[in-house]
């Protein structure tokens, strides 16, 4: 496999773009949510009310997108002074999808205890501009950014899976300004921005949020509960990217069965090797975690051909972008000592014969593998 190229996204012209609001076939109001004084809230500061907004058609997201934002919360009261919080959500459930009450920001599932049962939005993930501090789901504080998962419909429980959050935030979400968010992703990477600071950033898989062509559908979800508040978007930009990102990823689709991933990982991490055979060609999963993970007969030694490859892994999750994570022709840079094979890029999908078969890994560091996010797969046929 040759070296990653090192590429800059190139975001389209924003599809989406709203100075204000007023009613439109464009947007998709559910549950409380209403225009009001043009901007849409969400939920008015009222007791056990949730809301959500949708864009109407799809919108490409696999390859990286821009998405910039104003909000304010308004009138706190009740408990805690002000809850729940509002989110950005991604989710492939369907324009009019809505989630529970309080805790549960309008797309997560809610906690029986206080809300009965409601549904959160399934093949969802949802950035959570959290308000209020649940401790009995282990928030961090009344004042934080997360990112919160929902996969399957029968895996979905409460409290939504956290893929990753900042305990504390620079300014207060409910101080009742106004306040600027920026999310970018380049992936793996997703990236908050608040009023021009960067306040998160993580690897995420979106797979479960992707249809076949890697569109979802883009909005807004919020809740309140004992709590109160509203809370208000007041403009919206989103755009999708032109390339796949800044790193040689060669395709966003994944046919691997995600039921088989590994647990409290944000890529999608697969539990064992696949290799299936059908005729000369054979069809690889390979997870990112395991060092020569996957292999082959070949006790010829014969040519093995690399077809199709796709997927995203991250060798150094701590890292950004090709620094720690690429596709399958790796990062920018060659790995260098104490990768298996220095010459090759970092992160690349390498290939060795021994001992009569074929064997195939991630381009990584000896011995220290077993932190690796995600997988490639592939079709690999000997000649």
């Amino acid at each position: 496999m040759g070296a990653g190229i090192f590429v800059f996204v190139s975001l389209l012209l924003a599809a989406i773009r709203f100075q204000g609001f007023a009613p439109t076939p464009e947007l998709i109001l559910v549950g409380d949510a209403s225009i009001c004084e043009k901007a849409i809230r969400l939920t008015p500061a009222k007791g056990d009310r949730k809301g959500a907004v949708w864009y109407r058609e799809k919108q490409p997201v696999a390859s990286g997108f821009e998405t910039t934002f104003q909000f304010q919360i308004t009138k706190p009261g009740g408990l805690g002074h002000g809850a729940d919080g509002f989110a950005f959500v991604l989710q492939n459930a369907g324009p009019e999808a809505l989630g529970g009450l309080g805790s549960a920001g309008g797309f997560a599932v809610d906690d029986r205890t206080y809300h009965g049962e409601h549904a959160g939005i399934p093949w969802s993930i949802a950035v959570f501009f959290d308000t209020y501090r649940n401790k009995e789901e282990g928030d961090p504080s009344n004042n934080y950014v997360a990112f919160r998962s929902h996969g399957r419909p029968a895996d979905m429980h409460w409290p939504a899976d956290r893929l990753a959050f900042t305990s504390h935030l620079p300014v207060r979400l409910r101080d009742g300004n106004v306040h600027t968010a920026r999310i970018t992703f380049r992936p793996p990477m997703l990236a908050v921005f608040l009023d021009g600071s960067k306040v998160l950033e993580a690897p995420v898989d979106l797979s479960i949020v992707l249809d076949s062509e890697g569109y979802a559908w883009v909005g807004f979800t919020a809740s309140t509960g004992g709590g109160h508040e509203n809370h208000d978007i007041l403009n919206w930009t989103f755009g999708g990217a032109e390339v796949s990102s800044s790193m040689s990823v060669v395709s966003s689709q994944i046919s691997f069965a995600m039921s088989g991933c590994l647990p409290d990982r944000n890529l999608c991490t697969p539990d064992r090797a696949v290799v299936e055979r059908s005729g000369s060609i054979y069809h690889v999963v390979l997870p990112a975690n395991r060092e020569w993970g996957a292999s082959i007969v070949n006790p010829d030694g014969r040519t093995v051909e690399v077809m199709n490859a796709h997927g995203i892994v991250c060798w150094d999750v701590k890292a950004r972008g090709s620094d720690g994570c690429s596709g399958p022709s790796g990062g920018a840079a060659a790995g260098g000592a104490g990768f298996l094979d220095p010459g090759a890029a970092a992160g690349a999908l390498i290939v060795a014969a021994r001992n009569g078969r074929t064997w195939f890994s991630v381009n990584g560091l000896r011995g220290l593998f077993q932190d690796n996010e995600g997988f490639y797969e592939f079709d690999a046929e000997i000649k």
